[in-house]
């Protein structure tokens, strides 16, 4: 019986780097947004970014609240 190729789920270590990077494009974009005028359409697409990026988190940790801290200044959950 010929074994299918499948790819392997990504590695702890590597789930974590990619999800730091993403949180760190993710803060961009909003600290960017800040500047932007609200209903612009560089402001529109900012946000479906960061709606992307949240959809990612969720594919990769189950959570759809990933990046959401519950308190100003709280660094984002970490998997476990």
């Amino acid at each position: 019986m010929a074994k299918t190729s499948h790819h392997s789920p990504l590695q702890d270590v590597e789930r974590d780097a990619l999800l730091a990077q993403l949180a760190l494009a993710r803060q961009a974009l909003i600290k960017a947004q800040r500047g932007m005028r609200p209903r612009s359409g560089l402001s529109r697409s900012a946000a479906a970014v960061i709606e992307e990026i949240d959809e990612f988190a969720f594919v990769l940790t189950g959570s759809t609240e990933f990046f959401h801290t519950e308190a100003h200044g709280t660094p984002p959950r970490q998997p476990g």
